[in-house]
């Protein structure tokens, strides 16, 4: 089965949303003037539209995430969920999955990583505003995106250090290798290496903080 959230997933944080229970207690102080989150106060909700794949089918899916205004100098932050990445519609697992597989293979190509059981994952019929299926264009896409965030990575890796001063992520990211065939220039292995290196990163997260990268750093910094 391709990666994906699952719509019991994006319900059961919509019903979070709904009872309000999406707090800013587990985020960190603000950046800006240093106010403690618990101090925040929600300022608005902003439905999203996530994309997940169900039985090879690409499906709409609509939440509800909430953003929070510090009191002290009226920054806001979005609140999001762990199936979510800052301006993206596919959830989280499906684009650093397909992103993976693509990096993780010398040989494979990017109409080759959009594959799962030799058949792509696409749209309903009815549906003719979407393309037919998902574009291996899409991957690298979602490559690009995710070789941005290079603030991400860094203010990840440095919680993830001080949690653990043992961890072997280092070296991981040190023996990190993307194959030459799948570049042309500097700029393309950058983002490359960068989107590589968050996906790495995110496992430790993962692992560590039980949540993803993007839901605990939401006051951290900028995405990017």
């Amino acid at each position: 089965m391709p990666p994906t959230a699952t719509l019991e997933d994006i319900k059961a944080y919509q019903d979070k949303v709904e009872k309000n229970k999406i707090t800013p207690h587990n985020l960190p102080p603000c950046p800006r003037c240093r106010v403690d989150s618990c101090f925040f106060k929600i300022h608005a909700y902003r439905e999203r539209r996530f994309l997940i794949i169900i039985e090879m089918l690409i499906q709409a899916a609509y939440c509800s995430l909430v953003r929070f205004k510090c009191p002290g100098c009226e920054k806001t932050f979005t609140n999001y969920p762990d199936f979510a990445i800052p301006y993206k519609h596919y959830t989280r697992q499906s684009i650093m999955g397909f992103s993976d597989s693509y990096l993780n293979c010398e040989y494979i190509t990017y109409q080759q990583a959009v594959m799962v059981d030799n058949s792509v994952p696409g749209y309903p019929q009815s549906d003719s505003t979407e393309a037919p299926t998902l574009a291996s264009t899409t991957i690298h896409r979602w490559i690009t995106t995710l070789g941005r965030f290079t603030q991400t990575c860094r203010t990840a890796l440095i919680l993830l250090l001080q949690q653990n001063p043992v961890s072997s992520i280092c070296r991981d990211l040190a023996r990190l290798i993307i194959a030459q065939r799948k570049y042309k220039t500097n700029h393309r292995k950058k983002q490359l290496v960068g989107c590589r290196q968050l996906v790495i990163i995110e496992a430790f997260f993962q692992a560590t903080f039980k949540t993803s990268i993007f839901t605990k750093l939401a006051t951290r910094c900028a995405f990017g």
